[in-house]
């Protein structure tokens, strides 16, 4: 066996495929009948030896020899096997040893090869066993477990008498796996996947790295394989079905060929796992930039596996990420204006290391990322990353939903930003020095900006309003605190109405009490003994009395100071608190001997001396011992007291400042005049956003008004409140308070 370098073996494996679909130029199609699609029947098998019957078949030392449409007459020489058939005489099993026939249609070994031999149902393989592939579930296969080297001779070109050797190494401690089905017919060739049992199938395909190689190779970049993994299917019986589909892009198709290992697509990212094609056996493939080949309108090609990108971005730099797990596939299509059109689509996951990440720009992944997008022939790509993203503002770091494009000419983000339930849409461009993004508000935020200027405007003018009420209540006030002295002499004259309104509420009550008490005595026929009926009601309104005391005392106090002025406020402020009396209290009636002859309600203590009784009633004393006026009269008089000195001051600045604000009318007209200013607000006002320098890392913020960017200081960009602020600051020609401010101004020079 000769030794083959790594390159050689590239070469080599590439003839395989390039070569044997060359010998296969002029086979069309044929109708293959049931015994042929996938099913052999044992009328179509020979034997040579000694063949012994066994319970559902036989066993054959010698040879067996398989007639099949397709394939010619398929020979297992120095054979020693197991057959077995099912009640319909289909054949569904063989074990055993034996060399591996030839395949006439692709290839023949240069030197027999024997090999262990098991038959199988695809989907029993499919299920079991791991060979980078998916076999047709319905479809019978001839799997052989080769543990030597494997020496090929395949046709090298469309001269049937061109021959070039092709050599295969198993690997070290392993075995070249070999599928076959003659009645496609169909080939595959992997390093590992033990079919026949013993194995994980972990050590499978092209990701071993299994040597191979052959004389005479060609340097040319068509005459490359990645690996020993491929094989061919004249009915194109591989099934790609991609791991990360592409919506109406990426999708399952019947191939005829199958490569294992690594391809580049134009520079653009490079794929590596099991690549399928449905290509023409008589098209010359690129293996280095497939999409270089010269395709048929029509071409499918598609690879599950890992994926590698590196981008050349004009106003960016170059960089590049890993897909982890991807599938991509070359779809051609006809064009009127230039020819076959092919196109790369690709989507899967990205690895979560994020060390290929540009550190540069302020945006960063949250989470994990889907690749998604496409490979043009020509060298053109736009590619997506989408998912959750990290975005550091001028205040803080901002979530948002969405994803990153590259395309030659530019990388960009877009995504969406939710705040208070309200979409913002975020959009950044990234070049070499700088990132640029923009906030655009939901559709909604003009009626919101509408409604926070009117109410700014709004604001200030009831802020005036309010400055000239509080200024003439003031001066009102200053009128109500001279008049205070005047409420000193008429205080007393208050007091001693509120005393007559509980001397007449007392009255009032002792007489009714009485009269109830004679009733009850009455009623007993008894002479009343005694009650404390007087006592409990005066009881009642001493605090009144009191208060009124209070109050007069503090009156009567001709003392000018904070003491007798303090006094005098808690006085006042006391006795406004007790306008009313509503007060229920219980009083006893005693009674005894019957009164003969005296008539008389007054009680006599004497009449009980031979026997009394008593009884309880509740009285309630109720009276308004002042008006509401009064009481309000009190209440300013308190409000006030502190005040009378201070007087005249009050009343002065009052007027100055009065006479210098604007009138209710030049307010309004105030209000006419700004509402062009929120019509200029509500409609010139698009967006916010930031640039991020690379090198100084220092954040510009600005605002868009009419397309204009003007720079601001530091805000939320995506905060309406602060960016409808900060548009006020910078519309010269809206300002609000600064018209307010003007005004007043004017006022003052009047």
């Amino acid at each position: 066996m000769k030794t083959h370098n790594k390159l050689q073996t590239f070469c080599s494996l590439l003839l395989i495929l390039f070569i044997l679909t060359n010998c296969s130029t002029n086979t069309e199609p044929v109708d293959i009948p049931a015994a042929a699609n996938g099913k052999i029947s044992n009328l179509n098998i020979t034997t040579n030896g000694n063949v012994t019957q066994t319970k559902n078949g036989y066993n054959v030392e010698g040879s067996l020899t398989i007639d099949t449409e397709t394939s010619g007459d398929v020979v297992f020489d120095n054979a020693d096997l197991d057959v077995e058939f099912d009640n319909n005489g289909n054949l569904v099993g063989v074990t055993g040893t034996s060399d591996i026939p030839s395949n006439s249609n692709y290839f023949e070994f240069e030197n027999p090869v024997q090999a262990d031999v098991g038959y199988f149902l695809g989907k029993f393989l499919n299920e079991n066993r791991d060979f980078e592939i998916q076999l047709v579930d319905e479809r019978y296969y001839f799997v052989f477990h080769v543990s030597v080297n494997i020496e090929l001779k395949v046709g090298a070109n469309d001269d049937p008498d061109a021959q070039k050797p092709i050599s295969i190494k198993a690997p070290v401690g392993g075995h070249i796996t070999y599928i076959a089905d003659y009645t496609d017919p169909m080939f595959f060739f992997t390093l590992g996947g033990d079919a026949l049992g013993g194995g994980d199938g972990s050590n499978n395909g092209g990701n071993n790295g299994g040597n191979s190689g052959g004389s005479g190779g060609s340097n040319d970049s068509s005459s490359k394989l990645g690996s020993v993994s491929f094989g061919a299917s004249f009915g194109s019986n591989f099934m790609f079905v991609p791991t990360n589909p592409v919506e109406g892009n990426v999708v399952s198709f019947e191939a005829n060929q199958v490569t294992g290992g690594t391809v580049s697509f134009y520079k653009v990212f490079e794929a590596s796992g099991m690549y399928y094609q449905n290509r023409g056996f008589d098209i010359n493939a690129n293996f280095d930039e497939p999409m270089e080949s010269d395709f048929g309108a029509y071409y499918r090609a598609g690879i599950n596996g890992k994926l590698n990108f590196s981008f050349d971005i004009a106003s960016f730099i170059s960089f590049g990420f890993p897909i982890g797990s991807g599938s991509a596939a070359i779809v051609a299509e006809a064009s009127t204006n230039n020819g076959i059109i092919s196109k790369a689509f690709i989507n899967g996951l990205v690895e979560p290391d994020l060390s290929w990440w540009p550190e540069i720009i302020p945006v960063a992944p949250s989470g994990n990322l889907n690749a998604y997008g496409f490979v043009e022939q020509t060298g053109y790509f736009d590619i997506g990353l989408s998912g959750e993203l990290s975005l550091e503002t001028p205040t803080g770091t901002q979530s948002v939903g969405g994803g990153m494009r590259a395309t030659p000419e530019a990388f960009t983000m877009e995504g969406q930003v939710i705040v208070d339930d309200e979409v913002w849409v975020a959009q950044a461009t990234f070049t070499t020095d700088e990132t640029k993004m923009i906030a655009t508000p939901p559709v909604n935020f003009t009626e919101g900006i509408s409604e926070t200027v009117t109410g700014q405007i709004d604001d200030a003018i009831a802020t005036t309003e309010q400055a000239i009420a509080d200024l003439e209540a003031a001066n009102e006030q200053y009128e109500l605190e001279l008049s205070l002295r005047g409420l000193r002499a008429a205080l007393p004259g208050i007091i001693d109405r509120a005393q007559e309104e509980i001397d007449d509420a007392v009255s009032s009550a002792i007489e009714s009490a009485n009269k109830q008490a004679s009733d009850i005595v009455s009623e007993n026929g008894a002479a009343l003994c005694s009650t404390n009926i007087s006592s409990k009601v005066n009881g009642i309104v001493d605090p009144y009395r009191d208060a009124l005391d209070r109050l007069k005392d503090a009156v009567d106090d001709s003392n000018d100071n904070t003491q007798t002025r303090t006094e005098l406020e808690a006085a006042l402020r006391h006795l406004a608190s007790l306008n009313k009396i509503d007060k229920t209290v219980k009083v006893t009636i005693t009674y005894g001997n019957k009164a003969v002859n005296n008539p008389s309600p007054i009680p006599d203590i004497s009449k009980c001396s031979v026997w009394s009784s008593s009884t309880t009633r509740n009285r309630t004393v109720s009276a308004t011992i002042l008006t509401t006026e009064q009481v309000s009269q009190l209440l300013e008089a308190a409000d006030n007291v502190q005040y009378i000195t201070e007087a005249e001051g009050i009343k002065f600045d009052a007027q100055i400042i009065l006479d210098q604000l604007p009138t209710i009318e030049d307010l309004e007209n105030l209000k006419d005049s700004v509402e062009g200013c929120i019509n200029e607000l509500t409609s010139g006002l698009q967006s916010s956003g930031f640039t991020y320098n690379h090198n100084t890392k220092a954040f510009t913020p600005f605002i868009i008004i009419n397309g204009e960017e003007k720079e601001v200081k530091e805000f939320d960009v995506f905060s309406g409140s602060e960016m409808v602020e900060r548009a006020r600051v910078k519309t010269t020609t809206c300002n609000p308070e600064g018209a307010l401010s003007k005004l007043i101004s004017e006022a003052k020079n009047k």
